[in-house]
Parts: structure tokens; sequence; C-alpha cells
């Protein structure tokens, strides 16, 4: 017994180190140390510890052609979707609908390790390639759908902009409408930033004519974009059978712009929003995600007045009683996540990383502050005159 133990303690106290420390570590030794975790029982211990943890998945769009290589987590393919989901029932998680998962978390009665699998934006391909297999395997999903490009049909602008310097070679460019002359091989960066703030100011229409004109100036064909659909969400139609095939369709505001402190935008938002969902789908548009993960508590009271009762975002980690609805964590997957890495916080080890990260921030920080308050109590090192 002493003799593993002297074995396994080094390698222990190194992982538990790694972990604790919070500082930059390179995602191969990350996931070694987490394979070590997994073998010494940590993960099944981290499952039983956090059963009563809400996990919320958070996905994206599903690839359609290749632009899973351009963005991994954006568009992921079908098979890596599949074999999540495989892993899910293998591993005994019960897949829930978001609106019994959070009426059971209420309630006190969530079955132990209870998941919720969200999609965000409305991607095309959710239809086209995820139907399929959400019908397939039968699971319950949740879609937060902006609309914009529901009412304005073309790829998406700000993704498609940033796809077509993606596929560009380095080459000095003259972009479009008198923006200017750049250099890619230094200037990819500026010059992605001039075409994305010209376009933004843009109409639809409009908008759409200057991705075409982009297109011929960084020399790609924007008809192989447009023949596969790529990055479009769906139509009206597709959200139609969505929600016909039982999947839960919910709010994610109408141009994915989401202002911290501007109530009446915030409003309006949310108001065009559910007005587009609500052509598609019978029942109350009641759940929201907010874009791009922007948010704050004080928009709890906002939301409520709004007939929302549930926000996710993308911070990471798992859901109790105590977790705000208006501020529900999620575990972000996608394609740079491992199987590994998937299973790390799945079993909630992670989530037990991060509680004893923010516990060694907290005594650190006693520590600095109980060190202020005990040189400000030392006398004076330096000498002062004496006076008769």
């Amino acid at each position: 017994m002493k003799h593993g133990v002297a074995l396994v303690g080094p390698p222990l106290a190194i992982c538990i180190g790694l972990f604790a420390t919070g500082a930059p570590i390179s995602r191969s030794i990350i996931r070694i140390a987490l394979y070590l975790m997994k073998f010494l029982g940590f993960f099944r211990l981290a499952r039983q510890i956090t059963r009563h943890g809400l996990r919320i998945i958070c996905y994206h769009g599903f690839a359609v052609a290749e632009e899973y290589k351009y963005r991994s987590t954006l568009f992921i393919r079908d098979d890596f979707f599949r074999k999540r989901v495989e892993y899910l029932k293998r591993e005994r998680y019960p897949i829930l609908p978001l609106r019994d998962a959070l009426d059971a978390l209420a309630a006190g009665r969530l079955p132990p390790c209870a998941t919720v699998i969200t999609m965000d934006d409305g991607w095309r391909g959710v239809h086209t390639v995820g139907l399929p297999i959400i019908r397939e395997l039968e699971i319950p999903v949740t879609v937060y759908v902006t609309t914009y490009y529901v009412e304005n049909p073309m790829p998406v602008f700000t993704v498609t902009v940033s796809y077509l310097f993606w596929r560009a070679t380095p080459q000095l460019v003259h972009l479009p409408r008198g923006i200017g002359t750049f250099d890619l091989e230094c200037e990819a960066a500026k010059a992605e930033e001039a075409a994305q703030n010209f376009g933004a100011a843009l109409p639809p229409g409009d908008r759409l004519e200057f991705l075409k004109e982009l297109a011929v100036a960084l020399d790609i064909s924007f008809y192989d974009i447009e023949s596969q659909h790529l990055f479009e969400v769906m139509d009206e139609q597709q959200l139609r059978d969505l929600a016909a095939a039982g999947v839960d369709i919910q709010l994610h505001s109408h141009r994915h712009q989401w202002p911290l402190y501007d109530r009446e935008m915030v409003e309006s938002e949310i108001a065009e929003n559910r007005r587009f969902l609500q052509r598609a789908v019978s029942y109350p548009l009641e759940h929201f995600c907010y874009p791009s993960g922007v948010y704050g508590l004080h928009q709890a009271e906002w939301l409520a007045e709004l007939g929302v009762k549930s926000a996710t975002t993308i911070d990471p980690g798992l859901n109790y009683s105590h977790t705000s609805r208006f501020a529900l964590r999620r575990l972000v997957d996608g394609g740079p996540v491992s199987d590994i890495e998937f299973a790390a916080e799945m079993t909630g080890f992670m989530e037990l990383v991060r509680l004893l990260r923010r516990r060694l921030r907290a005594a650190r920080d006693m520590t600095a502050r109980w060190r202020v308050y005990r040189d400000k109590g030392r006398p004076s090192s330096t000498p002062t005159e004496s006076r008769p």
C-alpha cells in the first residue's frame, strides 16, 4: 500500500497543482493530466459530488460542407455530434427538455447528472444535417434563433466576411468601394476590420452585393458559398419543420445585438425576435440565450418583465437550485474539445477545479489584504527628530 501511494502521490500532486494554479498550460499537458485523474478515479468521484448540478451543453451549427475547417466550434460535423450523444446515453446522462429540466431543478427533483442540449443562432445546418440525427436518436433539443437573417435571407455578413479573409491567400488586395489597399501578409486583421465596419452600415440588399464584390477582390468564388448555402440561417418553413418535429425553438434576439444598459433596445430585440418566431411556433417563447454571451445581472428584471423565464450564458459550469435562472451556465462544446475534456466537464471534475481555483484566489486576496492591514499598523521605520 505504501509503495502504491509513493508511486501515485507525486504525479497526483503535480496534477492537482496544474489545475489549481490557473496559469497558462499547453492543452496537450492538460489532456495528459486529465487522463491520469480519470484513471485514479477522480472523474467518478466528481460525478457523485456534482450529481445535483444541471448540465447544459451549448452547440451552434452543423457543417453543411467543410466550414468546420474554418470554425470547428461554430460548425460541428454530424459524426462529432452523434458521438457526443452516444457518449451521454452510454454513460447514463439523462437528456431532458429545457423546460422540464428547469422545472425539476426548481422543485428539487432533478435526476442525477441531468443534461440539456442547446444550439445557438438557428443555422441552416441544424435543419438539413442535425434534424435527421435528432429524430433518429430521439433526443430533446432547444434551438435559440436570431431572426434578422430569417427576415433578410442571405449569408450572415460578419461570419462570411471573416471566412473570406480566412480563405484569402496573402497578397496585396484592393478592397471594393474605396475602402483601401492592404497587404494581407501583415494587414489581414486591419483589412477585415475595415470591411466589417463598412458593411455593417449597409442595408441588407447592398450588403449582399458588397459581399460578392469582396469575394471577387479576394479571389474567392462566392458562387460556392451561395450554392452550398454556407453561413445561412433557417427560413420560416425550416423553423416550422423543427417545431413540428418537437425541437424547442426559443429566443436569441433579432439582430444578435445585446447592449448592457440600453433597456429600450433590449426590449426591441426581444419583441422583434418573438414576433418573427411566433410565425413558426404555437407555444410560449419564454426562454432566451444571450448573444455572444454578453449579459448583466441587472437585466434579469428587464427580461422577467418581458415574459422571459430563463436565460443562458456561455459561462462554464453547472447549475444548481441557487443559480440565477437568468445566468444559466453552459458547457460550450465543439471541434477543439477533446473526448477527455468533454468527459471532465460532464463528470463535474472541471467544476470542482474551478471551485478550487476560486477558493485559492479568495485565500490569496485575503492574505494580501491582511498583509496591507498589518503593514499599516506597523510603526514607521524612519527615525523622527526628538523634540525637547
